[in-house]
């Protein structure tokens, strides 16, 4: 039986490789890390022989899946390195608030920044890893940089307004040459670095890191330097990181399941960044054209939906039009959780 999307989405790690058949020889291999590859087993003779087509991914790991290829094409030939330097850098898990307050959210290993003190969950401003959970009782095992431990009940965490001092990351490990194209994943204002500016690699030499930013100017990172955990390649950005950005040429993937992303705003976007030449591959043609038709890509802000409603209401009255009521109700809803964008850079 052919392998669908929603099959091949729920595949997950386990602890060591394993295979998934999709028919004629065509199957998928399961990586403990979570990666998803296409592989095609075939005979020349009494020969058996394997071939890997690529991989399977989507949003973030196809962008980390894209800017590893072309880092490893200009390595090999000589366009970057050889001098290099492994980082563990830190990539912003997409939660929204009130996921927050949830145990489910902190899974072992994932790293929660506090950049506020928070009273009530009995955290200083600093880094934490996840050690554990406990959904019965509600509680959260956490480490700071000391080795010291703290326990907290997430769903503690304030509702009555959005809390920006609290983010959770999972960490991964990046390879950077010299000449490497990168991008930063937060602000630092003191230096003049932004959350998606870019830079060019220029030296690396005993842990310290150069870079040249797009103004030009030149800044050393030491080994210890917060700002070298909150980096990433820059050969492939989504729509959200190209706004205001042009290029002679490129590539641009576009995937018509992708709802909330196949809208005509990130369509606009993505077609006008190219200067001479644009190559666009689409899983299918036809779908992404009538995903685009009918989806705009507006948000409607919780204000606007309030005062829809409540026009609503006035004009139907309650108990006689209950049922179109309901109806206008569920269209706004379903209109506030499209997102214009992907959130996670």
């Amino acid at each position: 039986m052919p392998l669908t999307d929603t099959r091949l989405r729920a595949l997950k790690p386990k602890t060591k490789p394993y295979k998934v058949a999709d028919e004629r020889g065509l199957y998928i291999e399961v990586t403990p890390a979570g990666g998803k590859h296409w592989r095609f087993r075939y005979r020349i003779g009494k020969a058996q022989k394997k071939i890997s087509l690529g991989s399977y991914a989507s949003g973030r790991r196809i962008r980390s899946a894209v800017n590893d290829a072309v880092q490893t094409g200009l390595l090999a030939s000589g366009q970057i390195g050889p001098e290099k330097a492994q980082l563990a850098v830190l990539e912003r898990v997409n939660t929204t608030y009130e996921e927050l307050r949830h145990v489910a959210a902190y899974q072992t290993g994932r790293i929660l920044e506090v950049s506020k003190r928070q009273k009530t969950l009995g955290l200083m401003p600093g880094q934490y890893r996840t050690l554990g959970s406990d959904p019965k009782r509600k509680r959260v095992t956490l480490e700071n940089a000391r080795g010291k431990k703290f326990s907290f009940d997430p769903s503690r965490i304030r509702a009555d307004k959005a809390n920006d001092s609290l983010a959770l990351f999972n960490d991964r490990q990046l390879e950077i040459h010299r000449g490497d194209k990168i991008r930063w994943t937060r602000n630092d204002h003191k230096r003049g670095l932004f959350n998606a500016g870019q830079a060019k690699v220029i030296a690396i030499d005993k842990g310290k890191v150069t870079v040249e930013t797009s103004k030009g100017e030149e800044v050393t990172l030491g080994k210890d330097d917060p700002m070298l955990k909150r980096i990433d390649l820059a050969y492939a950005l989504n729509a959200h990181m190209a706004q205001g950005l042009t290029s002679d040429r490129g590539i641009a993937v576009m995937v018509s399941r992708e709802r909330n992303l196949s809208n005509q705003k990130t369509f606009l976007v993505t077609v006008t960044r190219l200067r001479d030449h644009l190559t666009l591959v689409l899983d299918s043609s036809q779908r992404l054209t009538a995903a685009v038709a009918i989806n705009k890509g507006e948000k409607a802000s919780a204000l606007e939906v309030t005062s829809r409603l409540r026009a609503a209401a006035t004009k139907y009255g309650d108990a006689p039009r209950q049922a179109e009521s309901e109806k206008n109700t569920g269209q706004e809803l379903e209109r506030i959780k499209r997102k214009t964008l992907d959130r996670g850079i």
